[in-house]
């Protein structure tokens, strides 16, 4: 990934995706300006200063103020082009979405902290797609179904995306004790040693399972808990301070 820094914000972007200058996404890290703690997510922390960071970061992308939807850790895909709907989703008494599919000049955002943000991109269309997904995301092969989402309503051939899989927590950290019970058979092939797990493969392998090409998919192979640049759950500062990073397009 690429390292860049506008506006007091240091974020990553990707360098197949900077390829197509029409799309401008970027992955924030948890320092804002002055080094305070960058805080994308409303439900964290305070919310006022949480909308204000989104402000400020979509004009640093020079974006529009970007969609976002509560995240349920479920896999249903929430299209933002106008005549389409998706079926609700109401996990643990929550409506939300982990899939937002949109349209060119709008911006999207999900919030990360350890979990995955894939951002898929047509530029034939120009059409986005932005994915949080968690572990229980990554098991219900929410990449898969976003890309199939795209070839199903938007008529855009896999082989035609390209992805980009933002930092996240990695094998190296990724510990199940219960894997057996969580964890379905048909995906236990990406288990390491001991119980921890691969999810990084696992949504490549789903991805190109899907169809998109695996010269397509750039896979950022940073760890949110080793990585303290990253807002993590895992080793407690997401909790601590109430913060997230995020992922804009």
């Amino acid at each position: 990934m690429l390292r860049r820094e506008k506006d007091g914000l240091v974020y990553l972007a990707f360098k197949t995706l900077e390829a197509f200058p029409e799309l401008r996404h970027a992955v924030f890290t948890k320092r804002g300006p002055g080094g305070r703690p960058f805080n994308l997510s409303p439900a964290k922390g305070d919310p006022a200063e949480a909308l204000a960071n989104i402000s400020l970061a979509a004009r640093a992308l020079g974006i529009a103020e970007p969609s976002f939807v509560n995240q349920v850790h479920g896999d249903e895909i929430l299209s933002l082009a106008p005549g389409e709907t998706s079926r609700p989703a109401v996990v643990g008494g929550k409506e939300g979405r982990d899939a937002l599919v949109g349209r060119p000049g709008l911006g999207l955002l999900i919030k990360l902290a350890d979990c995955q943000g894939i951002i898929l991109y047509h530029p034939g269309t120009k059409t986005p797609a932005l994915i949080h997904s968690g572990w229980r995301g990554s098991v219900l092969n929410i990449a898969g179904k976003t890309v199939d989402f795209l070839r199903r309503e938007r008529g855009i051939p896999p082989r035609e995306l390209f992805a980009g899989v933002s930092p996240s927590i990695g094998p190296c950290c990724m510990e199940f004790k219960d894997w057996r019970t969580l964890i379905p058979e048909g995906l236990r092939r990406f288990k390491r040693e001991g119980g921890f797990m691969d999810f990084w493969a696992m949504t490549v392998f789903q991805l190109t399972e899907a169809g998109v090409p695996p010269e397509n998919i750039e896979l950022s192979g940073l760890c949110t808990r080793c990585d303290d640049e990253f807002f993590s759950h895992r080793k407690g500062d997401a909790l601590r301070f109430g913060v997230m990073c995020g992922v804009l397009t």
